[in-house]
């Protein structure tokens, strides 16, 4: 699969929330090798930090390619 593109990498505070599961954040997180988008505190497998990218909506990160991940919804609620 082609990587995506769009978002923008984590800081390295938003990198140690996802790191940790943190449900505290209003971001989306999307993996730019899968295509996929997720919601903070996903228990999906946690990607490299350089494949992750940061939406602010779940609306941005679907414009930029990245679908809703099955095990979490993808930020939907």
């Amino acid at each position: 699969m082609a990587r995506l593109k769009g978002g923008r990498a984590a800081t390295d505070e938003e990198w140690l929330a996802f790191a940790a599961r943190a449900d505290k954040a209003a971001l989306v997180y999307g993996v730019a090798t899968t295509g996929i988008h997720c919601r903070p505190g996903c228990p999906a497998r946690t990607p490299l930090r350089q494949n992750l990218r940061i939406f602010d909506s779940r609306a941005g990160a679907e414009a930029a390619g990245y679908r809703a991940c099955k095990r979490c919804g993808g930020g939907q609620g």
